[in-house]
């Protein structure tokens, strides 16, 4: 199943089209800027290898329907990748939510690519599973990521003190939710 899609300005697909070279370059650009804000990867990470294992992961996780994860490109510009996004650990009733994240690389901040592939992508989301909600985490200093959520109706829901290892410590973090309103039980 072809779980790609277009917006207005991107191409937005999943990991079975992108390019290892690719990957590693955009995580590459990118190591010390993600640092501030996702786990410190291994430096076993950053090699042709770790991506095309990456890759073939996460495909499985696609077949399976346990998680989605999207790449997006300019449609312009089809061999740099934008972003990723990552909706992880769908779970059925009675709790019918997954976890969501996203990153964007750094010289493409502040032109509203991240809010229109996650807007996409939720809504391709929510057209193939019955969830309900949507939950994620945020670094309590990543204004720039809290205004993406804000702006795809996240709801704020509390502080998370202490929730995830960064930088050699554990940090807080503002937990956020968008609640599906057309949701529908099969009861």
């Amino acid at each position: 199943m072809d779980y790609s899609f277009e917006t207005e300005r991107l191409r937005v697909v999943t990991s079975e089209s992108v390019i290892p070279e690719e990957l590693l370059r955009y995580y590459s650009e990118n190591r010390s800027f993600f640092e501030r804000y996702e786990p410190k990867q291994p430096d076993g990470f950053y090699t042709l290898q770790s991506m095309k294992d990456t890759l073939s992961f996460e495909a499985d996780k696609i077949l399976y329907r346990q998680s989605m994860y999207y790449y997006f490109y300019l449609k312009e510009e089809p061999e740099a990748i934008l972003g990723t996004i990552s909706f992880v650990r769908f779970r059925p009733l009675p709790y019918a939510n997954v976890i969501f994240g996203y990153d964007l690389h750094k010289d493409f901040q502040g032109h509203g690519y991240a809010t229109e592939a996650c807007r996409g992508s939720i809504d391709k989301v929510l057209s193939m599973f019955n969830l309900h909600r949507i939950e994620t985490r945020v670094a309590t200093d990543n204004e720039k990521s809290i205004n993406i959520l804000k702006r795809l109706g996240f709801s704020y829901e509390g502080l998370e003190k202490s929730s995830i290892y960064l930088e050699g410590q554990f940090k807080d973090h503002y937990r956020y939710a968008f609640i599906n309103e057309k949701y529908k039980t099969a009861d």
